[in-house]
């Protein structure tokens, strides 16, 4: 197991941040997307400022090795989690497993009794193994294409 720093986010992650999502999207999630689904999910690494506003609307979790950023995670007080990525080369190495300890620890915290999460096909089993449940299942439009997702929760 790789120790990681499980810490808030900071303005200066956001690049980082940008192209590790990126990354992700085009390296991991591919194994299970279209190239079309892909291009539209993630079509270019968007600029920090994008991120940064976007960050407004959450608390986001970033693990730090080695002074990089190599996962985040976008938490709402709702109990929602939003993205949820762990940099393609740091995969299998606990960091998912690392980052949701700390949103259940802010969770029990906050008194939020569920989690829940629309996640793709590749995140699926990382989260049943985490404890979650899938609830349903639905096809996403976006972008002028077609996604599977799965909604899930679990009780913190």
């Amino acid at each position: 197991m790789v120790h990681v720093l499980i810490r808030k986010s900071k303005k200066s992650n956001a690049a980082k941040i940008a192209r590790l999502y990126y990354d992700t999207v085009h390296i991991i999630n591919a194994q299970d997307y279209t190239e079309q689904q892909i291009n539209a999910w993630a079509p270019r690494v968007y600029e920090a400022a994008f991120w940064r506003r976007r960050f407004q609307n959450y608390t986001v979790f970033v693990a730090e090795a080695a002074g990089d950023v190599v996962g985040f995670a976008e938490f709402e007080i709702t109990g929602h989690i939003d993205c949820f990525y762990v940099h393609h080369e740091w995969q299998r190495q606990n960091i998912g497993a690392q980052l949701l300890k700390r949103i259940e620890a802010t969770a029990r915290k906050k008194r939020i009794s569920r989690l829940f999460a629309e996640v793709s096909i590749t995140a699926m089993p990382f989260f049943k193994k985490m404890g979650f449940i899938v609830v349903r299942r639905r096809k996403k439009f976006y972008r002028n294409c077609s996604f599977m997702q799965v909604f899930m929760e679990k009780r913190v």
